[in-house]
């Protein structure tokens, strides 16, 4: 998929919603869109506004010229997939949650955090927000700002292998704060 003015995969409604790559597929997407700064626009390459699962045994390759990687207002759900995400923000943003479990992946914000949350609140069912968790897998970070910046909590399982590089240790970073502004894991609790 490839776009110059919209959206490439914009999710509108549903309770939970998945994206699949099939096993041995290579997949590609392309958000080549200037910046987007209204917070009503959908400014990632993949933008839900409700849950999300991206899976699969495939390949995904996400580049977004301008603004975040995958963009879920909700929870934000990675599994099994071998993912490269190329982006000038946040590489993989879930509002509520990101969890990533198994899996290979490669995140690169030139401008952003690799791995964001930004509610912190209960749910309504009773559950925290803003929690980051990583269940397994290979999962290496290249960011301009933080690694992974939970509002809340973050969750590191057994048999997870996590490379993080930020700041001026990134080879991809465009703006590189003072030195020591950038953290690897930043969470408030």
């Amino acid at each position: 998929l490839y776009s110059e003015t919209n959206c490439p995969i914009t999710v509108l409604s549903g309770d939970n919603v998945t994206l699949t790559a099939k096993k041995g597929s290579n997949n590609y997407i392309y958000d080549k869109r200037e910046e987007l700064t209204d917070e009503n626009e959908y400014s990632a390459a993949i933008y839900s506004l409700c849950d999300l699962d991206v899976q699969g045994k495939g390949e995904l390759v996400i580049i977004s010229k301008a603004n975040n990687g995958i963009h879920s207002k909700n929870d934000l759900e990675v599994k099994n997939l071998t993912l490269s995400v190329t982006c000038m923000d946040n590489a993989l943003k879930g509002n509520d949650s990101v969890t990533i479990e198994c899996g290979s992946m490669t995140l690169i914000a030139k401008q952003g955090d690799g791995i964001k949350t930004t509610d912190s609140d209960i749910s309504s069912k009773g559950n925290q927000r803003g929690t980051v968790s990583l269940r397994g897998g290979n999962i290496d970070i290249y960011a301009a700002t933080d690694g992974i910046d939970a509002s809340y909590d973050v969750n590191v399982s057994d048999g997870t292998i996590l490379n993080i590089y930020t700041g001026e240790y990134s080879p991809y970073s465009e703006t590189v704060k003072s030195k020591g502004s950038q953290y690897y894991i930043r969470s408030n609790s």
